[in-house]
Parts: structure tokens; C-alpha cells; sequence
């Protein structure tokens, strides 16, 4: 307060973030600092006591704070008082936190499954890789790409993200794939040829597709069942196995 004041309103109090144990101070220089990692909100404060520390989940760098720091999403602390940012640990590879101030590790949530994160303190769920199409991936919080596995050959899978071998789909009947992590159908299923038939699904070689017996041919490609081959008419016969075309059966002489 000033020379002649009259009034206990007169008096000025030490702002936020400061305190005064001085009785009858009469400079602002008598308000000492809350130290960092301490923060005070309210103004008049009489001893050091009145600085509070800082949360777990807070840090304050400097002096003459009202308000700590929050770690920002992505990280966490569990330190009490703390002086730096560097107490803001980050979620490790696989998790991602979307929470400002996190007090424990709990917080970072894990990747799901069909996903990967390689990089650490990430903030968001959006933020997790999808396995690639014609991948899939069961592991919960992975942190890289190679947990991503190939849909064996005789299958394909056209999306992205999926969790599970059961997500790769076989190849139909009539058709086989040699290839690995295929990721659609029109490119990868291979129709058997002219002449044979295959009731096998998921088939991954050409040897599965079976020859029309002699006596038979076969004019089209894809064919699933032993019934699609058709017979030589009355009066033909034909020895050839695997026949293609009705022009292989011999009339009878």
C-alpha cells in the first residue's frame, strides 16, 4: 500500500502464482515465485505451502505459474510436480491416446487386430496402419507391418484391415491360384481349361483340375463337376482323354 493509506483495501495482494510471508511488505518485490513444477491459483497467498505441485499428468517449466502444462495426447505422466515436458512419456508402437493430461500408461489404447503402428506417441485410432488386401493379421497392438500375413495361394482377399485367415476367400470350384496374397478374384482364380473339370474350392494348382474321361469332351472353360463333361453321341466313340470339342468323337465304322 502506499504512504497514508487508511484501509486494510488498500492493501495490494501478490498475484497468482506468487506468495508473501513478509507481514507489512511494501514492494511487489516482497512476492516470491511458486517454483517450477508448483502452481498457485489464487492471489494473496501468505507462505510457500500455498504453491501446489502439479499433477501426474501436468509439468510446469518455469516460475509464476496459475496453471500447469498438460501432457498432450499421446503421451502420459505419473509424475507429481514435475519440471519438464520430457515426464510426458509417449504411448508406445501399437497404442495411440487420444487423452490430454493422461495420468498412466492404461490410457493408450491398443491397435486392433488387422492393424499395425510402427511409431510411438501417437493421438489417434486413425492412426493404425490397415494390413494391406490380400493380408490379415489376429494380433491385438502390433508394431509392424510383417504381422501381416499373405492369404495362402487358392485364396484372395479384396479389403483392407482384415483380422482373420477366415477373411481370405477361397477360389470357386472350377478354378485354382499358384499365388500368394492375391488380392482379387478376376486376376488370381485360374479357370481350368477346355476338357477338364475340378469340384475342389480352394484349389492352388493346375493339377487339380481333372481330364473328361475318353468317350467325353468338354468345349468350355471353368467347369466344377464331372457331369459337365458330355458324352460322344450314339454311333461315336472317342479315345482321346481331356477332349475338347465334339469333332473328337469318331462315328463308327
Amino acid at each position: 500500500a502506499s504512504e497514508g493509506s487508511d484501509s486494510a483495501s488498500d492493501c495490494i495482494a501478490c498475484i497468482a502464482g506468487t506468495f508473501s510471508t513478509t507481514v507489512g511488505a511494501s514492494s511487489v518485490d516482497a512476492c516470491q515465485l511458486c517454483v517450477a513444477g508448483k502452481y498457485a491459483t489464487t492471489v494473496g497467498s501468505k507462505e510457500e505451502a500455498d504453491c501446489i505441485p502439479c499433477a501426474a499428468g501436468k509439468y510446469s517449466t518455469n516460475n509464476t505459474v496459475s496453471a500447469c502444462v498438460e501432457c498432450a495426447a499421446g503421451k502420459y505422466s505419473t509424475s507429481v510436480g514435475a519440471v519438464s515436458i520430457d515426464v510426458c512419456l509417449p504411448c508406445a508402437a501399437g497404442k495411440y491416446s487420444s487423452t490430454v493430461g493422461a495420468t498412466e500408461e492404461a490410457t493408450c489404447i491398443t491397435c486392433g487386430a488387422g492393424k499395425y503402428l510402427t511409431t510411438q506417441g501417437n493421438d489417434a485410432e486413425a492412426d493404425c496402419v490397415l494390413c494391406g488386401a490380400g493380408k490379415y493379421s489376429s494380433t491385438v497392438g502390433a508394431t509392424e507391418e510383417a504381422t501381416c500375413i499373405a492369404c495362402g495361394s487358392g485364396k484372395y482377399l479384396p479389403t483392407e484391415g482384415s483380422d482373420a485367415e477366415a477373411d481370405c476367400v477361397l477360389c470357386e470350384a472350377g478354378k485354382y491360384s499358384p499365388t500368394l496374397e492375391s488380392t482379387e478374384e478376376a486376376a488370381t482364380c485360374l479357370e481350368c481349361g477346355a476338357g477338364k473339370y475340378s469340384p475342389t474350392v480352394g484349389a492352388t494348382e493346375e493339377a487339380t483340375c481333372i481330364a473328361c474321361g475318353s468317350g467325353k469332351y468338354l468345349p468350355t472353360k471353368g467347369n466344377d463337376a464331372e457331369a459337365d463333361c458330355v458324352l460322344c453321341g450314339a454311333g461315336k466313340y472317342s479315345p482321346t482323354v481331356g477332349a475338347t470339342e465334339e469333332a473328337t468323337c469318331i462315328a463308327c465304322g
